[in-house]
């Protein structure tokens, strides 16, 4: 039986490691590994030493995974790529984690690798390709709260194009990742938003460790999961939930039988792995660094 080919890209970055991670990682701690997934990791310098930790860390299965190099912004290259491991079997999945460009910084690059690999998906017959967006600020691109989350929102818009055209797509859609808090760049992060919100605001908060499972879990339960479904995995407050809800009465994305409600998306996304809270988050941190 062939192995089920997974590319990742980002996979040397915090999504990445925790999609590898959950995904070789039996729900029963006592139960075999799952070694019919490799994992094709993708990553611009193949010596950097966030490669070598990549295998390290997953030493047990290190076997199942293939660090491999490839430049987004080098289209020839990357196609390279999935032919490559459309030749071993065809392709599983793709899970695609994009680089971050910093604020104020412009998002094209972002955007056009986005729909690079949705294209590549489609011509290469990728099973499914699961995207990690972010939560949209608002229901138009206009509203987006800097340029990374517009190519976000476009990137996403030209999935679900794709998807007429048979790309079977699923995008994940994280909060505020729990690791901002961590180390000086927290300590920045924790005065920034102090000092720039209400004190009754509510931020929706993710670790990186949940995003993995939750990647991890659509790819090990198809063809269950629905082939065009959006994903938002957090729980937001009062306020939160009423701007989705106005999301879904302007965001017209009416694929197979209509767009989910937001409380349908989190019960979904809640229903692969438990989502932890901030506090369980830290103290788990805690124990690792003692």
């Amino acid at each position: 039986m062939p192995a089920k080919n997974i590319i990742v890209t980002g996979a040397t970055g915090r999504q990445g490691r925790a999609f590898i991670h959950a995904l070789f990682t039996p729900s029963n701690a006592n139960g075999p590994i799952d070694s019919s997934y490799h994992i094709w990791a993708v990553t611009r310098n193949t010596a950097a030493s966030a490669a070598s930790q990549l295998l390290q860390t997953e030493q047990s299965h290190a076997n199942n995974i293939t660090i491999i190099q490839g430049d987004l912004n080098d289209a020839a290259r990357i196609k390279e790529i999935f032919a490559e491991v459309a030749a071993q079997g065809g392709i599983f999945g793709a899970f695609i984690v994009l680089a971050y460009p910093g604020l104020g910084n412009k998002s094209e690059e972002e955007e056009r690798q986005g729909k690079m690999l949705a294209d590549l998906a489609l011509e290469f017959k990728v099973d499914a390709l699961v995207y990690s967006s972010t939560i949209p600020p608002g229901p138009d691109l206009d509203d987006a709260f800097d340029a990374s989350h517009r190519a976000k929102r476009e990137i996403e818009l030209y999935c679900k194009g794709l998807g007429e055209r048979g790309l079977n797509w699923t995008i994940v859609r994280p909060g505020f990742f729990m690791e901002n808090f961590d180390g000086f760049i927290g300590s920045l992060a924790v005065a920034i938003l102090s000092q720039g919100l209400k004190n009754e605001t509510d931020i929706a908060l993710v670790a990186s460790e949940d995003i993995g499972k939750v990647a991890a879990g659509v790819f090990q339960n198809m063809p269950a999961v629905p082939a065009i479904f959006a994903w938002l995995i957090l729980k937001l407050s009062a306020g939160a939930q009423h701007m989705i809800k106005e999301i879904e009465r302007n965001y017209n994305v009416r694929v197979s039988g209509g767009y989910p409600t937001f409380e349908e998306e989190v019960e979904s996304a809640k229903a692969i792995c438990e989502l932890q809270p901030y506090r369980t988050w830290l103290l788990k941190q805690k124990e690792m660094s003692s």
